[in-house]
């Protein structure tokens, strides 16, 4: 019996172990990194201990389907998670994450050392190492930020290529995967450093903490420079900053100074990292510049510092205001400005070498405390019931409101209206018979009120009983008038003629000449300054009256004299005429008003006697009236 227990216990020992085999030693796996750059193939390596007939399988966390390959390549940056899956293993499942990063070439700077040296610091923080390849055969690893120096043995020129390590070191296995972007940049090597010229400092903002200098410079090729700055009251220079001669080749702006109240003094240095030696180049301060407003004047300042002092030109507006040739005078008054009007000031400094600084802009808005000068021109001419107001803008001063006052009298004004602009209509006045005085205020762009202005009174055309025209002279122009025209329009508005009258003030129609009834009259008048344009008066509407006279007598005897009875008129345009004898029997009658009764009666003469006419008469305005009375006939 103990032969067959014992064949029945080797039996269940080999049950167990291959039991054992198959359920293994559960899921477990680990990668070659855990961080690549794009595209990043990871590696990993089975650690389930699974027999080759137990699926193991991966899911990479990126939507591939699920495998059983040892290896993966990520196509686009991000974190993924790997689940490794193993079947009938406890437990079944082990993960791991590794981070995809985009890849980035490295940046580096190199300095050229004086002979032989040359030296790279690397401006990098996204890889963990640097390898810097020297180009002529050697190379190292190194961490960002340090200054990493080598010695070429002769001066040539070499290609040096800096490469990022994620690790921090790379090994055979892992090099083209953690290996990610490398720079390649030319090295040329010089016996010596040369000092940078500095062409020109300019403000370019005034700020206590936020102010910026912008500078321009000729860089040597192959040097290496540094930004060097002290404030007026700093006695030595501080770094700013190296100078990268591919994003800064001319120009550099340097940032958060205190421009407000400090002058800076700057220099392009050329310097040696591997030495220490350095060469300021020229010395170029900038300015501070300030503008002040006092009376009727802008006070500009300024504070700088030259060794080699040419000149100073202050610009107003953009236009030259002043050239100094003095280096100690650090101000400039200007008496040339209005009250209310904002100036603009800038200053540079010229120097022998030909270095150039040049101050921020200083704005100022120009302040007075004393009365602007009066209004000295005011038209005011008459449009029917209204006077239309003009006048000149004051030519030293910015007028931000007027003040128009009326009188009846000349003496006692009141206010009718305060308005921006330089003209007003004063409607619906007795502009046929009252005179009318304005004056005109202002106020400046500072507040002050102008003096009163010239008083100003239109032209007021009137007519006498006897149709003598009289008129105002007119008032508002400094210069006075130089003359009046009368304008004449007939009952239609049309404009008969027009006389100059010189500086007379009346006029009176002749009599005899005149064949108009209706008449409208105008004064014109012109000023001495033709820039102030005429004015008109009021328009004056005259009517004449019409006149007849009748002989009491006539003698129709054919010797040409008084043969025919008729009356003398003016503007008499219609008539009626009627005649008759004693006995009241009509005689003679007629329309026309120029045929009158030649002294018969049906072709034959009448007799001698009185007679009696009664005649209705039109003029021309259609006014009709009656004349009559006795007539003696003569023979």
């Amino acid at each position: 019996m103990f032969p067959v227990k014992k064949s029945l216990f080797l039996s269940l020992l080999f049950l167990l172990a291959c039991l054992h085999q198959a359920i293994g030693q559960g899921a477990k796996f680990e990668v070659n990194s855990d961080i690549g750059c794009n595209p990043f193939t990871v590696v990993v390596t089975d650690l389930s201990g699974a027999p080759d007939t137990v699926a193991v399988n991966y899911d990479w966390g990126d939507g591939s389907p699920l495998d059983s390959t040892e290896y993966h390549t990520y196509s686009q940056p991000g974190t993924y998670t790997i689940i490794q899956t193993v079947a009938n293993a406890n437990p079944r499942q082990d993960t791991a994450i590794v981070e995809v990063i985009n890849q980035y070439p490295p940046e580096f700077h190199l300095f050229n050392c004086k002979g032989t040296f040359g030296s790279v610091i690397v401006q990098d923080t996204l890889y963990e190492a640097f390898e810097i390849d020297w180009g002529d055969g050697n190379s190292e690893i190194a961490p960002a930020y340090a200054l990493v120096t080598h010695n070429y043995g002769v001066i040539s020129s070499f290609n040096v290529t800096v490469k990022g390590l994620i690790n921090g070191s790379q090994t055979a296995t892992d090099s083209s995967n953690i290996n990610c972007h490398s720079t390649t940049k030319r090295l040329n090597m010089i016996i010596d450093i040369q000092p940078a010229v500095l062409n020109e400092v300019q403000v370019v903002e005034t700020d206590n903490t936020s102010g910026s200098i912008s500078i321009n410079y000729t860089l040597q090729p192959d040097n290496n420079y540094l930004i060097e700055l002290k404030s007026q009251n700093q006695p030595g220079y501080t770094i700013v900053d190296t100078i990268n001669q591919v994003l800064n080749p001319d120009n550099y702006l340097i940032r958060n100074l205190n421009t407000a109240d400090n002058y800076y003094c700057i220099s392009v240095t050329a310097f040696d990292p591997c030495d220490g030696d350095r060469r300021q180049s020229n010395i170029g301060c900038s300015i501070n510049l300030t503008s002040t407003a006092q009376n009727q004047q802008n006070l500009v300042e300024w504070f700088t510092s030259s060794s080699d002092f040419l000149n100073y030109t202050v610009y107003k507006d953009g236009a030259v205001a002043s050239t100094i040739t003095n280096q100690g005078q650090t101000q400039f008054t200007d008496d040339q400005v209005v009250c209310g009007i904002n100036y603009n000031y800038q200053l540079s400094m010229m120097e022998n070498n030909g270095f150039l600084s040049i101050s921020d802009t200083s704005s100022v808005t120009a302040i007075s405390t004393d009365i602007p000068e009066p209004i000295i021109n005011i038209s005011a001419t008459v449009s029917g019931q209204d006077i239309i107001i003009s006048w000149e803008e004051p030519q030293n001063y910015v007028a931000t409101g007027y003040v128009i006052s009326r009188s009846k009298d000349s003496n006692n004004y009141e206010v009718l209206d305060t308005l921006t602009t330089n003209s007003y209509t004063d409607p619906n006045l007795f502009t046929q018979s009252t005179q009318y005085f304005y004056k005109i205020e202002y106020f400046d762009a500072c507040g002050n009120l102008s003096e009163e202005s010239i008083v100003a009174s239109p032209v007021l055309l009137v007519s006498e009983s006897d149709k003598t025209l009289y008129w105002t002279n007119y008032e508002g122009w400094s210069n006075g008038i130089s003359g009046y025209l009368l304008e004449k329009y007939d009952e239609n508005g049309n404009l008969i003629e027009t006389i100059d009258l010189g500086i007379s003030t009346s006029y009176r129609e002749d009599p005899v000449s005149n064949p108009y009834q209706f008449i409208s009259y105008k004064i014109i008048a012109i000023p001495n300054d033709f820039t102030n344009g005429n004015v008109e008066s009021n328009l004056l509407k005259v009517i004449y009256r019409s006149k007849v006279a009748f002989p009491n007598a006539f003698s129709p005897d054919g010797d040409g004299l008084n043969d025919i009875f008729n009356f003398e008129s003016r503007f008499i345009k219609a008539v009626r005429m009627k005649i008759f004898n004693r006995w009241g029997e009509l005689v003679y009658q007629t329309t026309e008003v120029d045929r009158g009764w030649d002294g018969t009666i049906n072709g034959k003469p009448a007799p001698l006697g009185t007679y009696i006419h009664h005649t209705e008469l039109t003029d021309d305005m259609g006014i009709t009236f009656i004349k009559s009375g006795e007539i003696i006939l003569i023979r």
